[in-house]
């Protein structure tokens, strides 16, 4: 996903052609995901940035999101098809360990 963002201009409001390559981006992602399915993001992207993209109207995936790193956050989003987060508070899945995410990524 970062590298949709390069040349997006100032973050709080995205260049037009930015937001359609994420919104394909993502409508490819949500189109393949079965029912259940999960789709993780490791980004850079601070959740009041991505939050309101993944909570698109056009997706019927839970967000949750966590952060992991010292000097520099990495943040990453679990999307889970098929059920619809609250649009006011998405609360933030627990913290889990590196090592963990490391293995899923692997695998």
């Amino acid at each position: 996903m970062d590298v949709l963002f390069v040349d997006s201009g100032n973050p709080w409001n995205p260049k037009p052609e930015t937001i359609s390559k994420v919104m394909a981006t993502l409508k490819g992602v949500h189109g393949v995901l079965k029912a259940g399915g999960t789709f993780i993001s490791v980004t850079f992207g601070q959740p009041h940035f991505r939050r309101p993209i993944f909570n698109a109207p056009d997706f019927s995936w839970s967000v949750e999101w966590t952060t992991f790193g010292e000097t520099f956050h990495y943040f990453v989003y679990v999307l889970k098809k098929g059920q619809r987060s609250s649009h006011d508070d998405i609360p933030p899945v627990k913290r889990f360990e590196a090592r963990l995410l490391i293995y899923f990524m692997k695998s």
